[in-house]
């Protein structure tokens, strides 16, 4: 069992000072979550029947994987035993408000599509870091609604309680910003080419003929460098 006991007896989830649930509590809602079917295969490899979880994108995973999420640091995500661990009612609804299949559509629709190679790629990737903070707005929300939540827990930003939706959304407007920045780079630095072009002395040359008094001869302006002879 992974927490701290309190001094009213309350056991507090690890590293989040947040009290646990009660067992049976946890248990019954497991059961559920486990009965959905992309929910019976680890998120990461083909293992099936997966007894860990990753609460930070509300995944379950097998034994091995949840090894190589613990070595990728809880900053990038938080690994609980299901059957092991205490957990807390966030810690649940983050894999009911996630869970495998979630995730899955929403990692492929934004370009991982191996699932079982390259784990830390995927996990620092910007579309993980538009899921797993959507998911947290989401957590927030619900724990709001048992007024558990604080000031900052807004449903999301679009007001929608669709994980899927509101990290797609984040994901497009993120990618509209960076064109939006790229074509404004552009634009001023072609801006900053003619600027420095302007100032800069552009030799010119006129013909004898076209000055008056003078004949017969290329007559260069002043401050013209004069042409080499051949």
């Amino acid at each position: 069992m992974s927490g701290n006991i309190q001094a009213d007896g309350n056991i507090t989830a690890a590293g989040k000072g947040q009290a646990c649930i009660p067992t049976a509590s946890k248990n019954a809602q497991f059961r559920k979550l486990k009965n959905i079917p992309a929910n019976a295969l680890c998120f990461d490899c083909p293992n099936t029947r997966p007894t860990w979880a990753s609460t930070t994108y509300g995944v379950f995973l097998c034994l091995d994987c949840s090894a190589a999420h613990r070595s990728m640091g809880v900053h990038l995500t938080f690994v609980r035993s299901v059957d092991l661990d205490e957990w807390t009612q966030r810690q649940i609804d983050a894999m009911r408000i996630g869970g495998n299949d979630n995730a899955k559509k929403f990692f492929r629709k934004h370009g991982c599509t191996d699932f079982h190679t390259k784990t830390e790629k995927k996990y620092t990737s910007k579309a993980a870091v538009a899921y797993r903070a959507e998911l947290a707005k989401l957590v927030e929300a619900e724990a709001a609604k048992r007024g558990e939540g604080t000031a900052a827990a807004d449903a999301s930003s679009s007001g929608n309680n669709n994980l899927f939706d509101n990290a797609d959304a984040i994901m497009k407007k993120s990618m509209e910003d960076e064109a939006r920045a790229r074509v404004d780079a552009a634009r001023n630095g072609g801006s900053s080419a003619a600027n420095n072009s302007a100032g800069v002395l552009q030799p010119s040359a006129k013909l004898a003929s076209q000055m008056a008094g003078a004949k017969g001869k290329l007559v260069t302006p002043t401050g013209t460098p004069s042409p080499t002879p051949p």
